[in-house]
């Protein structure tokens, strides 16, 4: 396999590392990788774990643009998806993005297949998050964005007692903050079929780039996270 002495899920890696090596990948659009176009516009966006979850777009006007190897969403009806819903209590997500505007609310970066609940979204100066249960379990982040500016963004969900979900998030290797949501049916669940939607919400969409896009069915911690996030902002050129 070519690993030398690297090893994955508790010692930190001395050789090439990729993000395939932690076993709870579940699904990885990566970088200028596995996409499909229909002229300048991006149809199907491959998934490099060994999953097979493509997410695609069949209706022409709803397909992001390619643009150097990122995937550029217009803000208004552009995204991309599963057709079904992903369930997890732990997970990870990870993001390499940039948005074109900070001014506008309902940006959703990652949802599941139904409204009003299952989102993770942007609103100015700060993230809102919905696990399964919806609204009566929502919660918030403060954390402003610069326009234009390439980061990895990564959303952690671990089930706490209850069961519940706390979330935390991590800009560029750093922590940003952490909140558990409230505490009602399915909200240690989230739900994810979606990419720079809202389930199809009017103005519910990302307006930016997507570099990179990754999701694990864990909440990764110590070695496994650092590994990730290392291997992302070096390839990215994130400092």
């Amino acid at each position: 396999l070519g690993l030398g002495n690297s090893m994955v899920s508790g010692t930190a890696l001395e050789d090439a590392f990729s993000l395939d090596q932690i076993s709870d990948l579940e699904a990885w659009y990566k970088f200028d990788t596995n996409i499909t176009l229909n002229g300048s516009d991006v149809s199907l966006w491959g998934d490099s774990s060994d999953n097979g979850r493509d997410i695609r777009q069949t209706t022409a006007s709803k397909q992001p643009a390619y643009n150097s190897g990122d995937v550029h969403f217009d803000g208004s009806d552009d995204f991309l998806g599963l057709g079904s819903d992903v369930e997890f209590t732990n997970f990870t997500v990870m993001a390499v993005v940039s948005t074109d505007t900070t001014s506008s609310n309902n940006q959703t970066l990652f949802s599941g297949s139904s409204t009003g609940k299952n989102f993770f979204r942007y609103d100015t100066t700060l993230w809102r998050f919905r696990p399964e249960s919806g609204a009566s379990s929502q919660g918030t982040i403060v954390h402003e964005l610069t326009n234009g500016e390439k980061f990895l963004m990564v959303v952690v969900g671990t089930v706490i007692s209850g069961p519940t979900l706390n979330f935390a998030i991590r800009d560029n290797g750093s922590a940003i903050g952490n909140t558990n949501v409230a505490e009602t049916t399915n909200s240690g669940k989230f739900n994810f079929a979606n990419i720079a939607t809202h389930a199809g919400a009017a103005n519910q969409y990302w307006d930016g780039k997507i570099s990179e896009f990754a999701i694990f069915s864990a909440a990764l911690s110590g070695d496994d996270l650092t590994n990730a996030e290392s291997d992302l902002m070096t390839r990215h050129g994130i400092s």
